[in-house]
């Protein structure tokens, strides 16, 4: 559910925003509440300048049966949550500027709990425009978990690059590296378009350990050439 208001007094905010959604599943043999998840967004400012800002409350519930792996490295590291009951909730801070400015900046922090254990993470993010051909954006994000079984980290930084030839050319590239895989993986993608998303494209994927228990080895590495093509009839 969302509603929208837009205040008049104020020339800075285009719209304030607040919404909530809720998703819940239940056993079908015992009727209990296995696992549910919402999102509490209270406080959600569009602002006229193009940015945005806000608070908001994510709350979930658990009900494993059996233990599972909530995290497993490159390196033989394992986190286990025994079964049980659990419930937690989190702060969510939310900042953006214009998306539509040269620069553009986005944060997204949380705080709280995970199963019976503390969590901090963040999301963010700076994007770059050279006029209307070339983006590129560079991004961290990071999971801290602390549990009574261990504790862990998670990081992913992805860097991504785009440039439009024209309207119907353009080659994209996501760069990225994951700390909890040790690897890092590149793609690339040359899209020649003719209408409808139709068209040729041309996609270099590659993936590397860079685990330091072993030397950086190719883990896999492919070459794909796409042709579709939309008919009249």
């Amino acid at each position: 559910t969302a509603v929208a208001y837009d205040p008049k007094r104020w020339d800075w905010i285009r719209r304030i925003n607040p919404h909530m959604n809720f998703n819940a599943f239940w056993n079908r043999q015992d009727g209990g509440l296995e696992t549910f998840d919402a999102h509490w967004h209270a406080f959600d400012i569009m602002q006229s300048n193009g940015g945005r800002f806000g608070y908001a409350f994510n709350s979930a519930m658990d009900r494993p049966r059996q233990p599972f792996t909530a995290y497993s490295d490159a390196n033989g590291k394992k986190v286990v949550i025994p079964a049980g009951d659990y419930s937690w909730v989190q702060g969510l801070l939310e900042l953006s500027t214009n998306q539509s400015a040269p620069l553009y900046l986005s944060l997204r922090q949380f705080v709280g709990n995970y199963y019976d254990g503390d969590f901090l993470g963040w999301s963010t993010s700076v994007t770059m425009r050279a006029g209307t051909q070339l983006t590129a954006s560079v991004g961290w994000n990071r999971d801290k978990v602390s549990l009574p079984y261990g504790r862990f980290t998670n990081d992913l930084i992805p860097v991504r690059l785009n440039y439009s030839f024209t309207r119907f050319a353009s080659i994209d590239g996501l760069l990225q590296y994951n700390s909890q895989a040790a690897t890092f993986s590149s793609n690339i993608r040359l899209a020649l378009l003719s209408r409808s998303g139709t068209g040729l494209f041309v996609v270099y994927n590659n993936q590397q350990d860079t685990s330091a228990r072993t030397p950086a080895t190719l883990l896999g590495r492919s070459f794909i050439i796409k042709m579709s093509r939309l008919f009249d009839l």
